[in-house]
């Protein structure tokens, strides 16, 4: 009996091996079917995201330049390197909702170029904001200040305004959570813009001007930097492991 049970075993033994094989094959293609589902199914929500984030863009492209020439204009008129600084921070969110909607349509190493660029220009509008402030630090203006708060309350609502658009975005894309991150830094600067009025119409302290310009150009400077760095680091990677964000 035991050479019987021995005997059904040595036959039965490669029947279980085959079993085996086949249960690991299936178990594996269930999981290359099941990864290639999840890649057609991101596949998909890019594809689904791509019209509503051309409209997203559009808007807060609009809003974003039209108030940018009114802040330019109300930061030369009242004599404010606050609202020239938030302005000119304007600018570049607008450059960078264009360069986040031009790279919609272009492949996903072009994108990470433009991300590049965007990030370049944040560091120059930085720079540019800094330097200005220690020029007028030894040469002062006197600010205008309530119509100066004026313009950066209506900066800071446009800019609120935009945000909340912007959150029904795709944040995968890098081009857009950079402009993102820009209007998010800029509602910031209406709020320093606004303490600045504020302290030059109630205290006479026209410094605060020149101090948070020029620590909003350092936070500026700051976020460029970090879209700049990690659109280098994105490039440098082999073009076989890019993914389309």
């Amino acid at each position: 009996m035991t050479e019987d049970k021995h005997q059904c075993q040595h036959h039965l033994d490669p029947l279980c091996n085959h079993h085996n094989v086949e249960s690991a094959s299936q178990q594996k293609t269930g999981e290359l079917y099941k990864d290639d589902f999840h890649r057609h199914e991101h596949g998909n929500h890019h594809q689904h995201s791509l019209p509503s984030d051309k409209k997203i863009l559009t808007v807060s492209f609009m809003c974003i330049t039209f108030f940018m020439a009114v802040e330019f204009w109300g930061g030369w008129r009242f004599n404010s390197l606050a609202l020239l600084a938030d302005a000119g921070h304007m600018a570049n969110d607008s450059l960078s909702l264009l360069i986040a909607l031009l790279a919609l349509f272009l492949s996903t190493r072009k994108q990470y170029y433009l991300a590049g660029l965007n990030g370049l220009s944040l560091i120059v509008v930085a720079m540019m904001i800094m330097r200005e402030a220690v020029v007028r630090w030894h040469n002062p203006v006197m600010l205008d200040a309530l119509p100066m708060i004026g313009v950066a309350v209506l900066g800071l609502i446009v800019n609120i305004s935009v945000a909340w658009i912007m959150l029904k975005s795709n944040h995968e894309n890098l081009n857009i959570k950079a402009a993102y991150l820009h209007v998010i830094a800029d509602l910031f600067g209406s709020l320093v813009a606004i303490t600045a009025g504020l302290s030059a119409y109630f205290f006479s302290w026209q410094w605060v001007d020149l101090v948070a310009s020029f620590i909003l150009g350092f936070f500026i400077l700051k976020s460029g930097w970090e879209v700049l760095w990690q659109a280098i680091q994105l490039l440098l990677k082999p073009k076989s492991s890019l993914s389309n964000v």
